[in-house]
């Protein structure tokens, strides 16, 4: 089931990512069974569901588009950059018309060459030609190719942060959408516990009748029945209030039409895992898109430190220039050029802005990785009680039925009331509930558990980032 979960769940991711112009997937197409306005849906289908409408994803997904666009223009920064520029004019003397021509490549070290060429021609005179050809150096501020390179090597992390910001909406999508599935599966279950429970109650009223007829108990019996069954009523309409109220929420969250109602495909059970599930915090740290962002941030404020200390540091450059024109005459020329501010505090200022920044970004790592440490611990022993807990509340929950059992066998012989029938069957209804939210409380902390270990995608089989490739 994983292999189809996965190649389900990267259709769905690849559709995100592709552009818009790109096929939907086949499996796309697909729409969980409907019938009017009832529709079907396990877990994994309402995952998919979310993922390929879910507005504020789809947002993202737009947003990503961009910061691709935006790395690929930072990384045309050593790439040739030709400009073209023709023009004309006439005055009271002459028509003239001409075009240009400039080329720059930018080099690792942070020196240009550029290249140019213009052509003038006239009415009344003859045309003028000439080329240029220079390149520029420089020694110190702005020099050498961890200088130079800053901005590509910053738009790369900031690509990087980006993809793992998108990989945490996307999880944080599926934790809602599992969270909101298993309210309304658990709603549900509450619903089936008051019809289960209302039904008991009026079999009771009718026994209790039948022995007052049979003038085996007392009249005032059948008040206390009328009373369970009010009470019995009562609930069920509560019941049934709250999970209408799941419905719309899980309907919010698949962006459906309000009409529509969701007939959840799976049952509240709890499902034990082995204790190769527990993850270790390395495993966490690896996997967790905040702390991998953190060590981004940290690799972004080095270099942006690099770059303000480089800046202290005076403007010296070394220029050759070569002209020549239609008249034969060729000039070059080498120049030095050095530009030292003297009172100009501003570069100080942003060193000591990205060394600040720096430190702070260190300590964020610091404290993420303990939270995250205190975090998975906490996880992994709401996930050990809760499936303790759930297990104890399924025995009460079979005593309490055993209970109620014996207490209406009891009443049939006249050796009950219909006060112990009723406390018993309070008693199961409590203990029915209480298993039904020991059992969400279970599957909350599992997904808790993934959701702290940095892994829910992997759990569903969902991979961004072949789509993102």
């Amino acid at each position: 089931m994983a292999g189809g979960l996965a190649r389900r769940f990267g259709g769905a991711l690849l559709c995100l990512w592709a552009l818009p112009s790109a096929p939907m997937p086949a499996w796309a197409q697909e729409r969980p069974a409907c019938e009017g306005n009832v529709c079907e849906l396990t877990l994994e289908d309402a995952i998919a569901l979310a993922l390929e409408r879910n507005r504020p994803l789809l947002n993202s997904r737009l947003d990503r588009e961009v910061r691709r666009f935006s790395l690929d223009v930072a990384e045309d920064r050593w790439s040739p950059r030709v400009t073209v520029g023709p023009f004309a004019g006439r005055d009271r003397q002459d028509h003239k018309a001409g075009v240009g021509a400039r080329t720059e490549l930018r080099v690792p070290t942070g020196g240009a060459f550029s290249l140019g060429w213009d052509e003038t021609l006239s009415r009344r005179f003859e045309g003028a030609a000439s080329q240029s050809f220079g390149f520029t150096q420089p020694l110190l501020k702005g020099a050498w190719a961890d200088i130079d390179s800053a901005p590509v090597r910053q738009a790369r992390l900031a690509e990087r942060s980006d993809m793992l910001a998108f990989r945490n909406t996307a999880a944080d999508l599926v934790v809602s959408v599992i969270g909101a599935y298993r309210a309304l599966i658990g709603a549900g279950r509450q619903v089936e516990i008051g019809e289960a429970s209302l039904r008991r109650a009026r079999e009771q009223l009718a026994a209790t009748r039948a022995l007052i007829g049979a003038g085996r108990v007392a009249e005032r019996e059948a008040g206390r029945s009328e009373a369970a069954i009010a009470n019995r009523e009562l609930a069920l309409v509560r019941a049934r209030n709250r999970l209408e109220a799941a419905q719309f929420g899980l309907i919010g969250i698949l962006e459906l039409d309000s009409r529509v109602r969701i007939r959840p495909l799976e049952e509240l059970k709890a499902e034990r895992r082995d204790a190769a599930f527990q993850p270790t915090l390395e495993e966490a740290l690896r996997d967790r898109a905040d702390y991998l962002q953190a060590g981004l941030r940290i690799e972004s404020a080095r270099i942006a430190l690099a770059v303000a200390r480089n800046n202290l540091l005076p403007d010296l450059s070394l220029s050759v220039q070569w002209d020549h024109n239609d008249a034969g005459r060729t000039d070059s020329t080498v120049r030095m050029d050095a530009t030292i501010s003297l009172n100009d505090r501003a570069p100080e200022l942003e060193r000591l802005r990205a060394r600040n920044t720096l430190k702070k970004a260190e300590r964020s790592v610091v404290e993420l990785r303990e939270s995250i440490g205190v975090a998975l611990r906490q996880a992994v022993n709401d996930v050990e009680v809760g499936l303790r807990v759930a297990e104890l509340a399924g025995d009460a929950r079979a005593l309490a039925e055993r209970n109620l059992a014996v207490e209406e066998a009891k009443f049939g012989q006249g050796l009950s009331s219909t006060f112990e029938v009723a406390a018993s069957e309070e008693e199961l209804v409590r203990a029915e509930q209480a298993e039904a939210d020991a059992i969400l409380a279970y599957l909350d902390a599992l997904t808790r558990l993934d959701r702290t270990a940095g892994r829910t995608l992997d759990r569903w089989g969902i991979r961004l980032e072949a789509a993102a490739r």
